[in-house]
């Protein structure tokens, strides 16, 4: 037996390591989800002009300025491309998103090799860049449209430092688990922004939403 072989069979037979890339996997991929709310949702919710029984009706607006933005007219593409016309994101962010696509997709569909194979490990580090996007874009939406529309709040006079999405927050938890990191800070500051009763801060019943 070759040592690749032999370190690939220690690697999938050890109870410890099988458990951790499973985990590790399952967070990167609902991670990667979340970025894809961020980045598709709120921009197709911004066309939404009523409902009916099929769920949301969204406005011809929204295939004219986003969908036509990708030849294929490909939702995550277009809202890619319609954020950077924006100017929310950048080239690298741009070229991030694309490289953060092709892991997923290499995750999701080839686990095996990840679970079993020695030297192929999921890249952890990239939960870390998926919660800087998701905090760029969701900071962006939530200090330009949202505080923009209400009266009562002056955007201009607000921290945007300060400024946390539940899909912050929850990406936040999750990097934790995976890095075994702290992310008491987080929760503290969000206990404290509550407490003030700032509406700047974002408090959502599901904490993977907007």
């Amino acid at each position: 037996m070759s040592t690749q072989s032999e370190n690939s069979w220690l690697k999938f037979l050890n109870p410890e390591s099988l458990r951790a890339n499973l985990i590790t996997a399952s967070l990167f991929i609902t991670s990667y989800e979340t970025l894809k709310d961020s980045v598709i949702d709120q921009l197709r919710d911004f066309f939404v002009h009523g409902w009916d029984e099929s769920g949301p009706i969204v406005g011809e607006g929204y295939k004219t300025k986003v969908l036509a933005l990708d030849m294929k007219q490909n939702p995550l593409r277009a809202s890619v491309a319609w954020l950077k016309a924006s100017k929310v994101i950048d080239d690298a962010d741009e070229k991030l998103i694309t490289e953060l696509t092709l892991h997923r997709n290499e995750v999701a569909h080839q686990l095996p090799k990840f679970i079993a194979q020695a030297g192929e490990e999921i890249q952890v580090t990239r939960l870390g860049q998926i919660l800087d996007l998701v905090t760029k874009v969701d900071r962006w939406w939530i200090m330009n449209v949202e505080l923009a529309i209400q009266d009562e709040i002056e955007p201009d006079k607000v921290d945007e430092s300060r400024v946390i999405s539940g899909r912050m927050m929850f990406l936040q938890l999750l990097y934790g688990i995976a890095t075994g990191t702290e992310y008491t800070e987080l929760h503290k500051e969000f206990v404290k922004l509550s407490q003030t009763g700032t509406s700047a801060q974002r408090q959502t019943d599901n904490p993977n939403g907007s």
